[in-house]
């Protein structure tokens, strides 16, 4: 298995998976289909695990899915002792300033809200024990046959510290990574009560 102990290359991956998934939801669902919460996790260089919401828990309010991947993380990061985790999930961007939440402003076609995928990442960071935290999202369109077009991707490092505190995923990515683990956790294997923990919360499991 390939290392990706760069973070720039752990993005680029999961971002990769995350458009192919996107783009065959949309052939196989229709238009209008969302990506579910993905958690990329990492030990060491390496991909760990996926643990995806289930779809029927994404219609659930903010507070309860919120309340579901802080279980999550709990695990991933205090119980699994991984390095990194890559969350990516279904947004919207503006280059433009707006006077309403972007959800809203997107109904109004000259907004220039787009849809996006919007990736965090986090990178546990042993030199200054802080978090190396990264912010993107890449804005799409929809098009003839089911086809997504996407647009560039879009970088906003310079606001992460704002936003980490501003928001509540990235603050929470944020505040597990900046707790120290043992390195015995790290070596701790994916076991069923682990899997049990994981699943009970409503995520399903890929693991690498």
């Amino acid at each position: 298995m390939d290392d990706y102990f760069d973070p720039f290359s752990k993005i680029a991956l999961t971002l990769t998976a995350s458009q192919l998934a996107k783009n065959m939801i949309i052939k196989e669902e229709g238009i209008g289909e969302d990506l579910s919460f993905n958690f990329f996790a990492w030990r060491d260089g390496e991909p760990f695990l996926c643990a995806q919401l289930e779809s029927k828990y994404m219609k659930e309010s903010h507070r309860k899915r919120f309340a579901r991947c802080y279980e999550l993380l709990r695990v991933l990061r205090f119980k699994l002792g991984v390095s990194a985790i890559t969350f990516v999930a279904e947004g919207y961007v503006s280059t433009v300033p707006q006077e309403v939440e972007l959800s809203l402003a997107f109904i109004e076609p000259e907004s220039g809200v787009k849809e996006c995928l919007t990736v965090i990442h986090c990178d546990e960071n042993d030199h200054t024990g802080y978090p190396d935290i990264y912010l993107f999202s890449v804005p799409y369109r929809y098009g003839v046959g089911k086809r997504v077009h996407w647009g560039n991707i879009m970088e906003f490092s310079q606001k992460a510290a704002k936003t980490v505190n501003q928001y509540a995923y990235p603050s929470m990515l944020g505040a597990a990574f900046r707790r120290k683990i043992g390195p015995e956790v790290s070596s701790t294997p994916l076991d069923y009560e682990i899997i049990n923990d994981i699943t009970q919360h409503g995520f399903l499991i890929q693991e690498f």
